[in-house]
């Protein structure tokens, strides 16, 4: 699977008339993903339910605004895990995902950056 939806991408681009709007999207992902990131990694270390889930459903639609579809569905997975906080498996379970999450996001980061030398 591509680290990138092609529709989506070429749907950006196709906004894009010169004036940095493709450039101007990927930056601010970019920008916005890191402390989001980072508020995953402090959300599960202070076992806080509920900011695990604002934090993935947040950039849940980041990642589905530049087309990273996949990050977008380990950040579903990882939002439905933390709404079933009480679960056993709750703690491993977003360990993991977050463990996806943060590699899904350096396929994408890759991704973006092949699609702004093109």
């Amino acid at each position: 699977m591509n680290a990138l939806d092609p529709a989506t991408i070429a749907s950006l681009k196709a906004l894009d008339d010169g004036d940095g709007f493709f450039a101007g999207m990927v930056q601010a992902f970019l920008e916005n993903a890191q402390p989001t990131l980072e508020r995953l990694r402090q959300a599960r270390l202070n076992n806080d339910v509920a900011e695990l889930e604002r934090a993935a459903h947040k950039l849940r639609g980041a990642a589905s605004a530049v087309g990273a579809r996949a990050l977008a569905a380990c950040c579903e997975r990882l939002e439905q895990a933390a709404r079933q906080g009480g679960a056993p498996s709750a703690a491993s379970e977003a360990a993991s995902e977050i463990d996806a999450i943060e590699a899904e996001f350096q396929r994408v980061v890759a991704a973006l950056d092949a699609e702004l030398r093109i």
